[in-house]
């Protein structure tokens, strides 16, 4: 009997370490005392109600999945266990079970490492989400009349989170999500000191945010250029939500321009702004950046 329960632990052991791993992992996650940067009060998405019901049917799936192999596990287990003569050899002369349980705990240890890792890029994905979502609602509720905005605009190999038309100009907008410091550290810990070149956050530098948005502003202004025969104006837009942007720098057309999505009115409507767009000039330009997405679309069909 003794044996039997060693061995049935023993089968069990692979499964048992890579959820000590992940629930290890996923406490150490949720002991960040960093914070949402998010405080826009989101909407449901269209066809919110039905992904939910997509997600809650294939989560019961995976459940199911897991409890018809653990079950198959076990009877296997008991199966092989119940035909077990006393007449075994010792442990110590078996080398091949050794060797499986060394090859099985080493995989569960492969495994182990490699879901962790994958968690926290799970969590910014989910923010990233929630931060286009707060982006488009801000932005969205900005516009009226001719303005157009396109989202998740595919170009090449990278897309672009949001693309606005408005007589003010084109911009290519690019959704940024930073976690703040945890709370009382005053109004500094929601502070972003931006001078053309770096963005100062509160015990951290970056820069390649910047970077990204102005490439992707080039090559929408490129294929705007192509597709159209018109050289219209595209402006490179870094979106922060949940901050507060400080330029430190007089910041000019040609540069990045950073925002926190709240204050996105100021940029793009054309009364804060030169009109360099009429009515035709941006359809034309719609026209041209909706075909993008159309094509990703095609593809999925």
């Amino acid at each position: 009997m003794t044996l039997q329960i060693l061995i049935e632990a023993i089968g069990l052991l692979p499964l048992l370490v890579l959820v000590a791993v992940v629930v290890w992992r996923r406490r150490q996650l949720d002991r960040d005392g960093r914070r949402d940067p998010i405080t826009t009060e989101l909407r449901n998405l269209p066809g919110h109600s039905l992904q939910e019901q997509f997600e809650k049917l294939y989560e019961s799936r995976i459940d199911k999945l897991v409890l018809v192999l653990s079950a198959g596990l076990m009877v296997a287990l008991v199966i092989a266990t119940r035909r077990i003569t006393t007449e075994s050899r010792p442990w110590d002369w078996d080398w091949l079970d050794t060797a499986f349980l060394i090859a099985a705990i080493a995989l569960a240890l492969h495994f182990g490492r490699q879901v962790p890792r994958e968690m926290p890029r799970q969590r910014q994905i989910k923010q990233a989400i929630r931060a286009e979502h707060a982006t488009a609602q801000e932005l969205a509720a900005s516009l009226a009349g001719n303005n157009r905005i396109i989202h998740d605009v595919q170009a090449g190999e990278f897309n672009i989170d949001h693309v606005v038309i408005t007589p003010a100009g084109v911009f290519a907008v690019e959704t940024k999500s930073r976690l703040k410091p945890p709370v009382g550290n005053g109004a500094n810990a929601v502070k972003v000191k931006y001078d053309d070149r770096r963005l100062e956050f509160p015990g951290w530098t970056e820069t390649k945010p910047l970077e990204q948005a102005g490439r992707q502003a080039r090559w929408l202004a490129n294929y705007l250029r192509e597709a159209t025969g018109e050289r219209l104006p595209v402006f490179a837009v870094l979106v922060l939500p949940g901050w507060f942007i400080e330029n430190t720098a007089r910041i000019t057309d040609d540069m990045v321009r950073v925002i926190n999505p709240k204050k996105s009115q100021w940029l793009l409507l054309p009364e804060k702004r030169p009109v360099l767009l009429d009515t035709a000039a941006i359809q034309r330009a719609a026209f041209a950046i909706e075909k993008l997405a159309q094509r990703i679309e095609a593809k999925d069909g």
